[in-house]
């Protein structure tokens, strides 16, 4: 996927028809990821643009921080540095502004679309618990079916801490993979892991299958961690 610089709106040529060319480039790749049911990384790099973009039109004085000042002097009394907004800045940042709100409805349209098509396959995936579930869930196996073989990645479920704010993820690694035929049940998968793996006597096992053509690292396997980590936190 072609990305977009972070600092795409501020990058040289801050020129308003420039730069709807840039987006434009980068919505016509994102739209050709969607087609071919590739939502990641693409969806979560254009909604992380897009928050920064709402973020930095919501804020006039970030806005402005963007443009170097001209010192002025010093305010004691409040203990800190002035500065002077030079003209051409201003002049600068009415055509920023003028970028975003050009970016802004495109960005959030295309978001849209993605999460469309994100809903669909989620609804076309099924899980299924394979055995009973032990007490601890917090590891075990979850089972991707492709039609043609089963990956069986190991998971593990992670505390993490970021800004003062602790929240789980799934962290997975792929233990084995199996041929998927008429001769093959997720049970008899589970046993096969459980010898390979004497640590986790009786695991939590999730099987996930579907009908729709989807790429597994784009698309399937993001949506089963996710659909997983629903799961449990639920129970």
């Amino acid at each position: 996927m072609k990305s977009l610089s972070k600092s795409w709106l501020t990058d040289p040529h801050i020129d308003a028809e420039y730069k709807s060319y840039v987006l434009l480039d980068y919505l016509q790749n994102i739209q050709r990821a969607f087609e071919k049911f590739e939502l990641f990384p693409s969806l979560s790099d254009l909604i992380e643009h897009y928050r920064q973009l709402l973020a930095l039109k919501n804020s006039s004085d970030l806005a402005r921080d963007l443009f170097p000042k001209q010192l002025t002097g010093i305010n004691w009394k409040e203990k800190k540095l002035t500065y002077e907004q030079l003209a051409e800045d201003i002049s600068l940042m009415e055509e920023i502004i003028n970028i975003m709100e050009f970016s802004i409805p495109r960005m959030k349209e295309q978001i849209e679309l993605g999460k469309e098509i994100y809903d669909e396959i989620e609804t076309s995936i099924f899980m299924n618990v394979i055995g009973l579930l032990p007490l601890k869930k917090d590891e075990g196996y979850l089972l991707v079916n492709t039609g043609t073989e089963v990956l069986a990645y190991q998971y593990k479920l992670s505390l993490y801490e970021h800004s003062q704010t602790r929240y789980k993820g799934l962290r997975t690694e792929l233990a084995n993979n199996y041929s998927w035929n008429l001769s093959a049940t997720y049970v008899s998968i589970k046993h096969d892991l459980i010898r390979q793996n004497t640590t986790l006597p009786n695991p939590a096992t999730f099987a996930f299958e579907t009908e729709k053509k989807i790429p597994l690292s784009e698309c399937y396997l993001p949506i089963v961690r996710r659909m997983l980590l629903q799961r449990l936190h639920e129970e």
